[in-house]
């Protein structure tokens, strides 16, 4: 049989264990590169390391991110034209 009281003195021993290793400033802290995911200073922005190819990669993903919002826009109006305006324009009797 498992002793429920030994399994709490256990995980309150890892816990307590856990949170000394936190405030001991053993890491430093830092971000990681949106690409390759090494260690960067807080103060780095964009949040990429200085490999050139990281930034190129970030370069072209900031790009297409952009062109996707606009076209996700565009869809979206498109949609919400024919939805609301197909009817709208039916009662004012111009189709």
């Amino acid at each position: 049989m498992v002793d429920a009281s030994k399994v709490k003195q256990n995980i309150a021993k890892m816990t307590n264990k856990a949170r000394s290793s936190l405030g001991t400033g053993k890491v430093q802290p830092h971000k990681h590169c949106r690409v390759c995911f090494t260690p960067i200073k807080l103060s780095a922005e964009p949040r990429v390391c200085g490999d050139q190819a990281c930034i190129d990669k970030n370069a072209r993903d900031e790009r297409n991110e952009k062109q996707m919002k606009i076209w996700m826009l565009a869809f979206l109006g498109l949609f919400a034209f024919t939805l609301v305006g197909g009817p709208v324009l039916r009662t004012l009797g111009i189709v």
